[in-house]
């Protein structure tokens, strides 16, 4: 699935993206405003959706002078659903925080990354998972020796794709290993700082960990 198009799970067609548009607020939309979010979409063709999700009653219409608005009708029998839909991001990351919520303290960080964070998912791109392991055997509880954590990720992965149908990428780093690559200038952790969803930990933590990545780039540029 892509989560940027939630309702391309459902359907192909245009209809899905413009009701992710109108279920994304309780205003009214014009179909200038609607085509302003769907860039590819043509005016004629979002005309024809709206018009034909008015006629199901799911769409409520209304004139304005000369202009047309367009509102999703937040009573109708199949509203909870498309809301529903339309939140699937959020579903997903609130699916993940409370699984790893029972890691217990040998995590100590994890984020979404990559194209499933920044919107830019495609039906065949991975979902990328940044987890960091304690180092500190002091923080590690009887249940996250080695073979344990790796049945967790190895289960991780399992879920993601249950959940979206799309493949599960892990990338592991122990709390040395993360400041070690920080120090490396490692691209990867620039991109999780710059643009990652934290669904473990806290980003401020991550932050402490990352420094060695702003005072690398300080060096280079001096």
């Amino acid at each position: 699935m892509q989560l940027n198009r939630p309702f391309a799970t459902v359907t192909p067609t245009l209809d899905g993206d413009v009701l992710a548009v109108l279920a994304t607020s309780d205003v009214t939309f014009t179909i200038t405003q609607v085509q302003r979010i769907l860039t590819t979409a043509s005016g004629e063709g979002i005309r024809k959706v709206l018009t034909r999700l008015t006629a199901q009653g799911v769409v409520l219409h209304d004139q304005v002078g000369r202009t047309n608005t367009y509102q999703l009708n937040t009573e109708h029998l199949a509203a909870e659903p498309i809301i529903a839909l339309s939140r699937i991001t959020a579903t997903f990351l609130n699916r993940l925080e409370r699984h790893l919520e029972g890691w217990g303290d040998a995590l100590k960080y994890a984020a979404v990354f990559g194209s499933a964070a920044t919107g830019r998912m495609t039906l065949d791109s991975d979902i990328d998972l940044l987890l960091v392991r304690a180092s500190d055997p002091e923080d590690r509880n009887d249940n996250a020796d080695p073979d344990t954590w790796d049945q967790r990720v190895t289960e991780l992965g399992r879920l993601v794709t249950a959940w979206t149908g799309n493949d599960g990428r892990v990338v592991e780093y122990t709390q040395d290993e993360i400041r070690a690559a920080a120090s490396a200038g490692e691209p990867l952790l620039n991109d999780v700082a710059r643009e990652g969803l934290t669904v473990a930990g806290t980003r401020a933590w991550l932050n402490t960990q990352l420094r060695p990545i702003g005072k690398t780039q300080r060096n280079r540029n001096a």
